[in-house]
């Protein structure tokens, strides 16, 4: 993997935008910076999910960096942002942790298959998982729009949290069964 010239392609830049504003935006919540503002970037980081995948296949410029960098811009987007509506008191800490220990967990499970010697090429985001991340995004919009633009109903934000919920959880488990079935079918290293 050719680092630099990686880095530099078009859909791995908005990546990487979406991964560096996932630690500016606390930084500008906590200093209570223009909720306009804060509003645009988030939106940027959220279409940013959208448009580096498509870009990268439409350009044709799929990388090993960009399959490694897009999953973990899009969990530290998420984590951090929902961290901070629960820092605010506007979700629940069971909801957070279910959020946030699903990320850990897939990370943790990646990490195990990859020490271990098992293929990891099956591990490639399920429909599920896809599904979790969309509304995660839509509920972070509608969490935003709800408490600082006022345009929304909270029975929409109520509606978005509960389809979070089922997805993230669902697709937990369905990356559990992705896990236990690529550890049985381990292929032994060759010597």
């Amino acid at each position: 993997m050719n680092l630099v010239k990686d880095i530099i392609k078009i859909p791995n830049l908005i990546t990487l935008y979406r991964l560096i504003i996932s630690f500016i935006l606390p930084v500008l919540w906590i200093n209570k910076i223009s909720s306009q503002l804060l509003y645009f970037l988030l939106l940027l980081g959220v279409l940013s999910d959208t448009l580096d995948g498509n870009l990268a296949r439409f350009l044709k410029q799929k990388t090993a960096l960009g399959k490694i960098l897009d999953p973990l811009a899009d969990k530290c987007f998420i984590n951090m942002l929902f961290f901070l509506f629960y820092w605010e008191g506007k979700i629940s800490v069971s909801f957070l942790l279910v959020i946030f220990f699903r990320d850990i967990f897939i990370i943790t499970g990646g990490i195990f298959l990859l020490k271990k010697g098992i293929p990891t090429q099956q591990l490639t985001p399920t429909f599920l998982g896809k599904t979790s991340t969309i509304f995660q995004l839509l509920s972070l919009v509608s969490l935003f729009t709800y408490y600082y633009v006022n345009e929304i109903s909270y029975l929409y934000v109520e509606v978005m949290l509960k389809f979070t919920l089922f997805f993230t959880l669902a697709s937990g488990f369905h990356y559990l069964l992705l896990f236990k079935r690529l550890c049985q079918y381990q292929i032994s290293p060759k010597i």
